[in-house]
């Protein structure tokens, strides 16, 4: 019986109170599992620059976007 793929959609990450107060405290991993962050994503506590540092490689260099715009809206604490 074939099986039916289902097509992603894509992760939508909400900005909620727990994840505004561990990224004012800079808890990094409360802030991740408050915004379900994959482990291998990088932090909004750390993407303060738009492009990712120039060691950064792969994966995480492609989640830096990301980071960086959760940090944004983490700064101003909006959902």
């Amino acid at each position: 019986m074939p099986i039916k793929r289902r097509i992603s959609k894509g992760r939508e990450y909400r900005v909620t109170r727990e994840a505004v107060e561990a990224f004012g405290n800079g808890d990094v991993v409360t802030l991740h599992r408050a915004l379900g962050l994959r482990p291998w994503q990088p932090s909004p506590i750390e993407a303060e620059t738009p492009e990712p540092p120039d060691w950064a490689s792969g994966p995480w260099a492609e989640a830096w976007p990301l980071a960086h715009e959760l940090r944004a809206k983490l700064a101003a604490g909006c959902d």
